[in-house]
């Protein structure tokens, strides 16, 4: 029992550990391109270097941190490029997810989904950008539910962490960002209530598109100031 206890311990300091660096890498605590001091990510967190190291393999497989060449690790940078097949892939995707949702949501869900859209309304009138993005996942999330397409929201779930990363960079920098984009979901949510599926597709493509340049005018502005 023993044996046991400290095993079910190491788990989940080792997943503690996993998903606070995740979290902070996602967030932008941790910066695009940094390096890691390991001694003091363990001091920061409480914990011992393994776990430490154990987290760093995870994120590496995941493509949300990279090895240099003199294998030193570092958190992996954004790049206009990367931003542009991402939200290339999710503007097709979650069109699509929301021209099914509209067709099949019920009258339940429309009250949840403008519950959702007031509150992300309110968090960009107060400057709450943290929020802003929560709400927004929030509202993205269970279009994802409503639409019941499970390969399409499968692959926007694979690309989730890359996704999520990008899409605070806009309106974590930029108040007038957050409020145009709550208006956008203030317009989906309007289309989704009357049930029009090309107009709901229609404007999620624009609330992506513009996401997406609002994402590059950030990055851009990333490279400027740090380099990469």
């Amino acid at each position: 029992m023993e044996l046991s206890s400290m095993d079910n311990r190491r788990l989940s300091t080792k997943d503690f550990v996993y998903y606070e660096m995740k979290k902070q890498i996602i967030k932008g605590i941790l910066k695009p391109s940094q390096s890691f001091n390991e001694i003091k990510i363990a001091s920061e967190l409480g914990v011992s270097r393994t776990p430490i190291r154990e987290a760093l393999q995870r994120l590496e497989l995941e493509e949300l941190i990279i090895r240099q060449p003199n294998g030193r690790l570092k958190v992996a940078p954004i790049s206009i490029q990367e931003a542009k097949e991402i939200y290339k892939i999710r503007g097709l995707l979650e069109g699509l997810v929301v021209k099914e949702a509209t067709i099949k949501v019920t009258e339940s869900e429309i009250q949840k989904l403008q519950m959702f859209t007031n509150l992300l309304i309110e968090a960009a009138e107060n400057d709450l950008r943290e929020d802003v993005v929560t709400y927004g996942s929030e509202i993205h999330s269970y279009l994802y539910q409503i639409s019941d397409n499970h390969t399409a929201v499968k692959i926007l779930r694979n690309m989730n962490d890359k996704i999520s990363r990008y899409r605070r960079i806009g309106p974590n920098e930029s108040i007038k960002r957050s409020k145009e984009a709550a208006m956008e979901h203030k317009q989906l949510t309007e289309a989704i209530s009357i049930r029009d599926s090309t107009k709901a597709e229609s404007l999620m493509k624009m609330h992506i598109k513009n996401s997406l340049a609002a994402a590059i005018e950030s990055i851009a502005n990333h490279i400027k100031k740090y380099g990469e």
